[in-house]
């Protein structure tokens, strides 16, 4: 069975962010520009399986130094290329796009905060369905992740509050493979080659053999881990809604890299299609005695 590693990811991250919390203050024409892809991981106090994935293209407000643009201090992201909230079983590994929060007001997605320097305060909001939650956290000294907690605002439709913590996260690239289940709901042999452009968007070119034999290729923007998807199959448009995770592999007894893809073509019946890993070397296959 698929394990997710969120705790054991949480744990490091939280040790890392204690060991270099402390800084001085930056002057603002110095402040680091913390503009690209992060993850933020808010853990509950009262749901102990679920995390809140927030998954962000950040954007770094700017402001006129000396006639050059320089990083002001304010975070943003705003509308689905630059913000995805998910849902993530830490049991299971199963993944649910769009949060748990019951929508409210104008079901909107968005985070806006902003910080003074490194090793210190960061301070945002992010709004899941329309439900907006406080964050207050501590920046790293090397502005690259975060740690501090977070809580519903008052009247909110969705009240929880708990631990969160963020980091910057890689581009998503390389080839993965598995069974997964297309679009005319055949489950296929599939080989997927991703990259990402200096844009935030993704490229996933798919090969499927057994019993389609066919390629086609989804595109989309990048949010964090998560990502959006579209391509043509069979001369029809298809969506794909994807997250890139760490799983237990059973045969290797390894955490390995891995991505999650949901079918959202029918947004009115999302399906799990599958997830793909790494291929596996002869030398990744343990020896038996």
């Amino acid at each position: 069975m698929r394990k997710i590693i969120l705790p054991l990811l949480l744990a490091l991250i939280a040790a890392g962010l204690l060991a270099c919390a402390s800084g001085a203050a930056v002057p603002q024409g110095l402040l680091p520009n913390l503009s690209g892809p992060w993850e933020f991981i808010a853990t509950s106090n009262s749901d102990t399986v679920h995390s809140t994935g927030i998954e962000v293209a950040l954007q770094a407000g700017k402001s006129l130094e000396n006639g050059v643009e320089q990083p002001n201090g304010q975070v943003s992201a705003t509308g689905s290329t630059q913000i995805a909230i998910l849902t993530i079983d830490g049991a299971t590994g199963a993944i649910s796009f769009g949060g748990s929060c019951p929508l409210s007001g104008d079901g909107t997605y968005s985070l806006a905060g902003s910080f003074s320097s490194l090793g210190g305060p960061l301070s945002f909001t992010y709004v899941e369905n329309g439900n907006a939650f406080n964050v207050t956290a501590t920046l790293s000294s090397d502005g690259k992740s975060v740690i501090g907690t977070y809580s519903s605002q008052a009247g909110s439709n969705c009240s929880d509050s708990g631990g969160i913590t963020g980091i910057v996260v890689p581009k998503l690239s390389g080839t993965y493979v598995g069974q997964l289940t297309l679009p005319d709901n055949a489950s296929n042999t599939v080989t997927a080659t991703l990259s990402e452009n200096s844009s935030g968007i993704l490229s996933v070119n798919l090969v499927a053999t057994n019993p389609d034999n066919t390629t086609f290729t989804l595109s989309g923007p990048v949010t964090g881990n998560a990502f959006a998807a579209q391509g043509v199959f069979q001369g029809k448009q298809v969506a794909y809604d994807g997250y890139f995770e760490q799983v237990l592999d059973p045969l290797t007894q390894l955490f390995v890299p891995a991505i999650y893809f949901v079918n959202v073509t029918n947004t009115a019946q999302p399906s799990y299609a599958g997830t793909l890993t790494p291929p596996i070397t002869n030398a990744q296959i343990p020896l038996k005695l």
